[in-house]
């Protein structure tokens, strides 16, 4: 169940809560009006085969923008810088994750984040990985400072998954400030990256 539902739920039960106790009093002893579900069987596979299209249509989107940068990179070699494509490629390694995540049943939001948190761990242990052999294979190939924010990186994504793993204990309130704060740092990271850009150019 997405977190807009959840909440529309929980606001339904206050709201039900209220009424109930506003007309107790005059309509005691009689049978209470019954009210329709906010969910139905019908809502629940309507809800399960538009996220499915969702992430499949975004899965193509991500595929076609790969593959339009790498047709740029045949034609003009390095027009796109490596950091780029390799960005892109993690985009639709994401992209792929969702759709299986999306088609299959009983996903809850909790198993999602754990999905993508240990899908950004092994993505940052390659990394540093590389970083370290390259270090072996020639001294001073990859700087300190870069390893040492590898090293770092891991360590967040690692909290991170025990975080998204305990989410599915905690309230809904908790799940949204959770989603928040990885938004907050996506956010950021674009910040870095602009005004690194802007520094080389």
């Amino acid at each position: 169940m997405s977190q807009r539902r959840r909440w529309l739920l929980v606001g339904a039960c206050v709201v039900s809560g209220w009424l109930a106790g506003q007309v107790s009093a005059p309509l005691w002893g009689q049978q209470e009006p019954k009210l329709p579900l906010a969910d139905t069987a019908a809502d629940a596979e309507k809800e399960h085969d538009l996220d499915v299209r969702v992430a499949q249509a975004y899965l193509k989107f991500m595929e076609a923008t790969l593959r339009k940068y790498e047709e740029t990179n045949r034609r003009a070699p390095n027009t796109i810088r490596p950091t780029v494509i390799q960005g892109i490629q993690d985009g639709v390694r994401k992209a792929r994750e969702r759709v299986q995540l999306a088609q299959g049943s009983d996903i809850t939001d909790a198993q999602i984040h754990v999905a993508s948190a240990e899908a950004d761990l092994r993505l940052i242990e390659d990394a540093l990985s590389k970083a370290q052999n390259a270090n072996r294979r020639s001294a001073g190939a990859v700087s300190q400072g870069e390893v040492d924010r590898l090293i770092a990186q891991r360590d967040l994504a690692k909290v991170k998954i025990e975080k998204a793993k305990h989410l599915a204990t905690e309230s809904p309130l908790s799940n949204v400030r959770f989603e928040l704060e990885q938004l907050r740092e996506d956010v950021q990271e674009l910040r870095l990256m602009v005004a690194l850009l802007r520094f080389r150019n």
